[in-house]
């Protein structure tokens, strides 16, 4: 077990009663207290990648509206690698399933884009606009019109950028599920991102993403999911301290070892 280095103290979740899983089994899938899911009246997702499963659930629990942003999706790039495929097996050199598999994987983003419940924008998360395919939180939640709303943010690094634009809106957020990344390469970044969130949010879960590992001497994951509700009130101050839950959490990559860390007591 890897013992957290105690600066990093300040990211001890909080117990929070009934958290849940919405999305995959593997990679996708977040940690999200039940009660937000009922208390909210939408989600606002950044970053899809072509998996929506944690939106799918979302809708399927609660039967409301999702707001989804992502650049990096869209039919051009998934229908010019089915012609790539396409024409790869007329010529002998793919298998008639490789051509299916990304058939199959535009049919889905259709599919999902045009479902009742889900708003796709093919926009990048920015601070400031300054192009057409760029979108600020400011318009967001101009156009989403939530009152009470969980934020899923998942943006490959980016969310260093906006966190001040989060907080801004502390008072729409009930819940925040935020990804942060490249850690070993933003320490003082991410403390103060962290610290400005929890002047309004209580850390109720994390997770280590294990297709990046843990960081050398402080023992925290260099990709951490982190679950944040809005401030409560915990008379007895009961936190967690070992990490992944067994019951709760599972590898982003099946294929190696969950990262293993503690926090000291």
């Amino acid at each position: 077990m890897n013992l957290v280095s105690e600066e990093f103290n300040f990211l001890k979740p909080l117990k929070f009663s009934k958290l849940t899983r919405l999305g995959n089994e593997y990679d996708g899938g977040y940690i999200i207290p039940e009660i937000s899911i009922v208390d909210s009246d939408g989600l606002i997702s950044f970053g899809y990648g072509y998996d929506p499963s944690f939106e799918k659930d979302y809708i399927k629990r609660s039967e409301k509206k999702v707001f989804i942003f992502d650049h990096t999706c869209g039919y051009l790039n998934l229908f010019l690698v089915f012609i790539r495929y396409l024409k790869r097996f007329l010529l002998f050199r793919k298998k008639f399933k490789d051509t299916v598999f990304h058939y199959n994987n535009l049919k889905n983003h259709h599919d999902f884009v045009n479902l009742k419940n889900i708003n796709f924008f093919k926009k990048k998360i920015v601070k400031n606009k300054l192009h057409n395919d760029e979108i600020n939180l400011d318009d967001i939640i101009s156009i989403s019109n939530f009152k009470n709303a969980i934020l899923k943010c998942d943006i490959e690094g980016s969310e260093y950028e906006i966190i001040q634009d989060i907080i801004k809106y502390e008072k729409l957020f009930n819940c925040i599920i935020i990804e942060f990344h490249n850690i070993d390469k933003n320490i003082e970044m991410f403390k103060y991102s962290i610290n400005q969130l929890l002047e309004f949010y209580n850390i109720v879960h994390l997770h280590g993403n294990n297709h990046d590992p843990i960081i050398d001497k402080i023992n925290i994951p260099n990709t951490l999911e982190i679950t944040l509700v809005k401030k409560f009130f915990n008379k007895e101050e009961k936190y967690i301290y070992n990490f992944p839950i067994e019951y709760l959490d599972r590898p982003n990559n099946p294929n190696q070892k969950e990262l293993e860390f503690e926090f000291q007591k």
